[in-house]
């Protein structure tokens, strides 16, 4: 009897927590709105993309809870990751490459924790092509394909779509997270809530969405990586 009551009460304080976690979320402090609305690629859905680099340790930190996260969404939710590009940044080139390959592929899922290991934790310098060819034909991909897909045209496409996105979406540090084409958080807003925040934001969505005119100024980004 004693074991129901407690269960039944500490069930209810979450329920409240729940509940005034949704309340307290604010624009300028949880979350920024963008400018200018952008289209999302799955009409009727809620998209929520996230824009990373493969050499950023944030983003690798993260990126188990993402994974996990993104294997369990509502039917209504649809996720993709998108690495970013900022002109003058050549560090990312390689990185961006790679990505473009991988998605031309379908391979971005299967592989991105493998690169987050190979180049936080292996420390293996994946923009240098030769290690790279390498380090993929051990992935049991075909390196000869792979190689072809990393040169082709298409990829230098998705190299430039990259590039106008990142400016599209007005991402100045990573990971940066955008609900729906209007909400973006990140981590260097809401450190390690981002998932939660992410969440409440696509509850806020479903439920109608936030008036623009509730927006506050947007918190000073990060530095880039």
């Amino acid at each position: 009897m004693f074991a129901t009551f407690w269960r039944t009460l500490a069930l209810l304080g979450l329920a409240l927590i729940a509940l005034g976690a949704r309340a307290e979320l604010k624009a300028g402090t949880d979350y920024t709105l963008l400018s200018t609305p952008r289209p999302v690629d799955a009409p009727g859905k809620i998209e929520v993309i996230e824009f990373f680099w493969y050499g950023c340790p944030h983003c690798n930190n993260i990126e188990p809870r993402v994974a996990e996260w993104s294997k369990s969404l509502p039917k209504d939710v649809v996720f993709r990751r998108e690495h970013v590009m900022w002109n003058g940044a050549s560090h990312m080139a390689g990185h961006v490459k790679l990505f473009a390959a991988l998605r031309s592929m379908d391979l971005v899922e299967k592989l991105t924790p493998k690169v987050f290991d190979a180049v936080h934790r292996e420390r293996i310098e994946l923009r240098d092509e030769d290690k790279l060819f390498d380090w993929i034909a051990k992935q049991g991909v075909d390196r000869a394909k792979f190689e072809a897909a990393y040169k082709s045209f298409g990829a230098q496409t998705l190299f430039a779509r990259a590039l106008q996105l990142s400016r599209d979406y007005q991402v100045e540090g990573v990971p940066t997270f955008i609900v729906n084409g209007k909400y973006q958080t990140s981590m260097s807003m809401v450190g390690e809530r981002v998932i939660p925040v992410i969440n409440e934001l696509i509850a806020m969505e479903r439920a109608g969405g936030a008036k623009p005119a509730a927006a506050k100024p947007a918190a000073k980004p990060a530095a880039k990586p």
